[in-house]
């Protein structure tokens, strides 16, 4: 399935209609909760440095990634091993794990007050800084450019969905101005089988946060669920980048959009395919209350929740029990 095409150009520019592009924004989140986006402004530069450092790193030695692996099973950033993450269970599901291994960065530039003044732990653990790893020193600023510049999307198409939802365009400005977003690097290394029964690339999941913006490669395999319950390939045009809706993004809406569970799959034939994708996860401040905006006669579906909480209590459940 070829999910609905933006054309950001005249939106970023400034001189698109406001009420179109809202409008075709609409239509993508009411009816498949994905949509992909060209003219958005990336420099292909820049994503293309990102996926060739991120493809070095995972072409390191596994001791020299394990360098960078994260201080402890809850922690966000950092290297995460191979079929240490179990997506399928941030839905309550009980799949097995995920075929693929990730490395996680952090927010990028200072937090709002200083870590020692966090009173949460978890609120601390957001803002914690990445670990780098010592044999790649080039890998951070790479990164750490391409994070910047999907925080640059994120709030374009945050505006977007301002408009969208019939608000002033800055509405959501003050819920994303010192955002706690993170950028996942997934590798799904090739196989020596196929896969066994059950087993996937990423279990079937939906994202927790406001959006997430894929740079897909190549290689296919994410599929996501329609609403008849068949299971579609996602393909986009070259050089488009993919957004899907958050769970919170549902909620803030009052379902009004979709947060659409998709999967990677390991297409047949292909499990000695290499594949890797560069996520980013954009989230609201770590205190935005989030209530559901309601047009006049509706009621909210949804209890107001702090986003902080609601995002680590997704990610928590996501994490494989270590074996006694």
């Amino acid at each position: 399935m070829r999910v609905p095409v933006i054309d950001l150009s005249g939106f970023v520019e400034g001189v698109a209609s406001a009420d179109e592009i809202g409008s075709a924004i609409d239509d993508a989140c009411r009816s498949v909760g994905f949509f992909a986006v060209t003219g958005h402004g990336v420099d292909s530069a820049v994503i293309d440095l990102a996926h060739r450092s991120a493809l070095a790193f995972f072409d390191l030695p596994v001791e020299a990634r394990l360098s960078a692996a994260k201080p402890s099973p809850n922690a966000p950033y950092g290297y995460v091993p191979f079929s240490a993450e179990t997506l399928n269970r941030s839905i309550g599901g009980v799949g097995p794990p995920d075929l693929k291994e990730t490395y996680n960065v952090g927010p990028v530039g200072l937090p709002p007050r200083p870590l020692a003044e966090m009173m949460d732990p978890d609120e601390r653990d957001v803002w914690a800084p990445t670990v780098w790893p010592l044999a790649m020193p080039e890998l951070r600023p790479a990164l750490e450019g391409y994070y910047l510049a999907m925080a640059d999307l994120a709030a374009t198409v945050m505006s977007g969905f301002a408009i969208a939802l019939h608000l002033d365009c800055d509405w959501f400005e003050p819920f994303i101005d010192v955002h706690g977003s993170a950028l996942r690097i997934a590798h799904y290394p090739p196989l020596a089988a196929a896969p066994q029964t059950g087993e996937l690339r990423a279990g079937a999941h939906t994202d927790y946060g406001t959006l997430t913006i894929l740079r897909l490669d190549a290689e296919p395999g994410l599929q996501v669920r329609s609403s008849d319950g068949l299971w579609i390939d996602v393909e986009a045009p070259d050089g488009a980048l993919v957004i899907n809706l958050g769970d919170l993004m549902q909620r803030w809406s009052n379902d009004r959009w979709r947060s659409t569970m998709h999967r990677v799959v390991v297409p047949e034939g292909r499990f000695a395919q290499r594949r890797l994708t560069m996520p980013f996860f954009h989230n609201a401040n770590w205190d935005a209350r989030v209530e559901c905006i309601v047009a006049d006669g509706e009621r909210s579906r949804h209890q107001p929740v702090l986003a902080g909480a609601y995002l680590m209590e997704k990610f928590r459940s996501t994490v494989t029990p270590l074996s006694p």
